[in-house]
This record gives C-alpha cells, sequence and structure tokens, in this order.
C-alpha cells in the first residue's frame, strides 16, 4: 500500500539531474500474480527499450531481477523506482494497473495517482441473525475493522391453537419480530458511528440474504444511496475470503 507520505517522497526526486527507472509489473486478476509471471512479464517490458537504454540502465535491470527471484508476491501490483545509488524504492498495491516501463528524469507516478482516485474506500457490512461484522477497503486492503454482537434472533416458527386460532406461535412470532428489529437497529447505529470516522465512496452488504432489504431500510438515506450490491456468505469465514467476494463487486464499480 502506498501513503500520501511515501509518494511525496517519490516526488522529490521529479526534474532530476540523473534519469530513472520506473517498472509497473501487474496482473489483472483478484489473486497475486506468481514469481514466474512477474519475472516473465519484466523481461517483455525490457524488450521495449533501446539497445543503448538497456547496455545503460544493466545494473538497474539486475538489481529488478535479483529482487523479484527473492520477492514472495503478496500484492496484484509491484512498482520499482530505480536511478542507481541515487534512488531505490519499491512499491506494493492491492489494485490492478497497466504494466509499464518508462525511463525519464521523473519517476512515473502519473498512473498510481490516477488508480488511487478509482480505487474509492468502501465499507463492507455482513449481517446474520446474531450479529455484524464491518470493514473499510482501500487499495484493496482491509483496513479498519469492527464485530458487533446482539442478541441471538430465532426464526420464526408457526404455530396456532387447537381451535385453530392464533395461538402461541402468533405471540412468539411478535416477539422475534421485535427482537429483529431490535437487533437491526443496534447494528444500524453501530454502523453510523462506525462511518463518521471512515469517509467511504460506497457500501457493500454481505452476509444472510433474508437480512439485506431489512438491514437497507434501517441504514440512513445517505447510505441507503451508497449501496452497491450485495452477496450472501456465513459471517464466520476468515476476513480474506469475505475481502475477495466485496472485491468482485468493487471491480465492477471501479
Amino acid at each position: 500500500m502506498i501513503t500520501p507520505t511515501k509518494i511525496n517522497e517519490i516526488e522529490k526526486y521529479n526534474n532530476s539531474d540523473f534519469e530513472i527507472l520506473s517498472v509497473c509489473l501487474s496482473e489483472d486478476s483478484l489473486q497475486a500474480p506468481t514469481r514466474p509471471f512477474l519475472m516473465t512479464q519484466f523481461h517483455s517490458l525490457i524488450h521495449q527499450l533501446t539497445e543503448d537504454q538497456r547496455q545503460k540502465f544493466q545494473d538497474y535491470i539486475n538489481r529488478i531481477e535479483d529482487y523479484l527471484n527473492d520477492y514472495t508476491p503478496s500484492a496484484r501490483s509491484l512498482v520499482f523506482f530505480t536511478a542507481g545509488d541515487d534512488l531505490w524504492e519499491v512499491v506494493d498495491f492491492e489494485f490492478a494497473m497497466t504494466p509499464n516501463i518508462v525511463i525519464e528524469k521523473s519517476p512515473n507516478l502519473k498512473p498510481i495517482k490516477k488508480a488511487l482516485q478509482e480505487y474509492s474506500k468502501y465499507l463492507v457490512l455482513l449481517v446474520d441473525r446474531e450479529k455484524a461484522r464491518m470493514f473499510t477497503v482501500a487499495q484493496g486492503e482491509i483496513m479498519d475493522h469492527s464485530d458487533f454482537v446482539g442478541g441471538y434472533v430465532p426464526q420464526k416458527k408457526k404455530m396456532t391453537g387447537r381451535d385453530g386460532n392464533a395461538g402461541r406461535g402468533d405471540i412468539d412470532d411478535r416477539h422475534t419480530e421485535d427482537l429483529l428489529r431490535r437487533h437491526i437497529n443496534l447494528i444500524s447505529d453501530a454502523v453510523s458511528k462506525f462511518v463518521k470516522a471512515n469517509d467511504i465512496s460506497f457500501l457493500i452488504l454481505g452476509g444472510h440474504n433474508e437480512m439485506f432489504r431489512k438491514v437497507a431500510n434501517s441504514l440512513s438515506p445517505d447510505l441507503q444511496a451508497k449501496i452497491a450490491g450485495s452477496f450472501v456468505s456465513e459471517l464466520n469465514i476468515p476476513l480474506n475470503d469475505i475481502l475477495l467476494e466485496s472485491k468482485k463487486i468493487a471491480a465492477i464499480i471501479n
């Protein structure tokens, strides 16, 4: 993940007296590319340089190759900025970019800045009858995370008395609906407090399908307007699995 501070540090090399080699390796998928994939892509980009450029920057090329040989891929994009002893920066991202290689007297930061604008921060909210989980995603990575446990709300069981009129079952149903309404309202309050500290562009609902409409209706109008999609999931699975599901929806929006 790249921060504004890191971008500012790299931008200090704009309009340098020396040439800078900028290389972006990336794969447009939800998973990190393999090491052989990155190495093959790097060699393909090198062939876009002239023979004179390859000879002049051979030491830089060798340093990137050495890095890739020891690198364990963990992100979808990997970017190098190198100018020998004057500059060596390596940053990675969880979002895909267009692979490129550039030699200029300034680091090639334009594609990164453009991607940062496109990959907006969003909220994932998962809900079932017992709890809720929520987390924000920025640059494809989980940021702030919070779990909310309300109280177990049983499924409704329709029953009638012996005379065929409404019996104990209807009372239980009303009680269950009251519990569910209270559970959802508590979740809505928790979400409102959570987003106050997190400026989000859109919201993705997850969890049990029966809850989606009820939860959406309980949210404030501004959050309702930001709902971008939903997916069915259990809440007790690893967060990274939930993240991958949310990325499928976010990829369409971004």
